[in-house]
């Protein structure tokens, strides 16, 4: 009898075959290990004096925050209130001053007075600013790439320079416009008011007022030719009637104006017009 060798057969799994099974076994610790790390970083809602928020729905009468005094771990605030059915929703905002869980419901109480009792929702957890495992050690900074040698006065007096030439155009402007601007017209004098007075009389009639400023113009006009001193309007019209040509214009105008037949006289006007070419 004749034995044939026997052969085993060995059966190698692919590679495929083993990193799905490493995939199975450590894909669900690997999602454990994130969902706890999420829900140990969600459990800590801010870090110490940074504002954080709350927005809860309580049953019954509206709630009302207690003032902060120093010395709180905690200060909370309302930033708005929403009515609900039964109760009230409260934005709520606090700021914490030390690490650890803290309740929010110990800063609210009702509106005779009564305190709020603790509640899972209103409760925060707040992270310190620095790690756990901090010793107290100081950290070397690395130096900063910015140069603080920025060329200030350098660029101030460049500054200074453009801010001189900007005055050469203003200078020059305004030197053009004082040159352009239209000259002052002097007021006139009491000779050419009167000359005024006495055309429009020699074409129509004068009113009271007008009438009254020719007599003062006529006064003002012999005053300054003849240099009188006086102040008093009596000396002075005494004076005038003394003058050979001032008196005998005033008596004309005088009797013009003061004799109550009529308040248009054209022909003394001119002649006081005429008058006064000679005097020139």
């Amino acid at each position: 009898m004749t034995h044939e060798p026997q052969t085993t057969t060995t059966h190698t799994k692919p590679a495929g075959s083993r990193a799905a099974a490493i995939a199975v076994v450590v894909g669900p610790l690997l999602a454990i290990a994130i969902v706890w790390f999420a829900l140990n970083r969600g459990s800590r809602d801010v870090t110490i004096g940074v504002e954080g928020r709350k927005v809860v729905e309580i049953a019954g009468p509206e709630l009302q925050a207690a003032p902060f005094t120093p010395g709180d771990a905690v200060s909370v605030r309302i930033a708005d209130v929403q009515p609900v059915a039964g109760g009230f929703r409260y934005d709520l905002r606090y700021v914490t001053y030390g690490p650890g869980q803290h309740d929010l419901a110990k800063t609210l109480s009702t509106p005779d007075g009564k305190p709020l009792a603790p509640r899972d929702e209103l409760t925060v957890a707040v992270d310190t600013l620095l790690p756990e495992s901090h010793k107290g050690d100081l950290y070397e900074t690395p130096n900063a790439k910015i140069n603080l040698h920025s060329g200030y006065a350098l660029a101030m007096r460049a500054l200074w320079f453009l801010w001189l030439l900007l005055l050469v155009p203003l200078v020059w402007l305004g030197r053009k416009k004082k040159h352009r601007a239209a000259p002052v017209v002097p007021p006139p004098t009491v000779s050419e008011r009167l000359r005024s007075l006495l055309e429009q009389a020699s074409h129509e009639n004068l009113s009271s007022e007008q009438q009254a400023d020719l007599e003062q113009l006529l006064i003002a006009f012999w005053s300054q030719r003849l240099k009188l001193s006086s102040k008093r309007l009596g000396t002075m019209i005494e004076q005038l009637r003394k003058h050979p040509e001032a008196g005998r214009q005033w008596n004309r105008v005088e009797g013009w104006l003061h004799s109550g037949k009529s308040t248009t006289n054209g022909t003394v006007a001119r002649e006081l017009l005429h008058d006064l070419d000679t005097l020139k």
